[in-house]
């Protein structure tokens, strides 16, 4: 059993990391913006395994919504740059 401080903790890492996906993906930062979305992904899975509560259980459940979000963000931007960088140059 993980304690609520390092829950809280690892839950502002990723709340900083969906707030730095979400500029970075403003600013078409495609590479940035899919290593942060890694991260997260990677401490959401940590996040899960300390949930202890419905309070906590709650908490995962938003952030997993921000980033399947963000995630789907990050895929269009990729097909837009990738369908751009694929038109022949007359």
């Amino acid at each position: 059993m993980t304690n609520v401080a390092e829950f809280i903790e690892t839950r502002l890492q990723i709340e900083s990391l969906v707030q730095q996906i979400a500029l970075s993906a403003e600013r078409k930062a495609i590479p940035h913006s899919k290593q942060r979305l890694d991260e997260a992904a990677r401490l959401l899975e940590t996040l899960k395994a300390m949930v202890d509560n419905d309070v906590q259980e709650s908490a995962v459940g938003r952030l997993t919504g921000e980033l399947a979000g963000l995630g789907a963000k990050v895929e269009k931007l990729t097909r837009k740059t990738a369908g751009r960088k694929k038109q022949p140059i007359a």
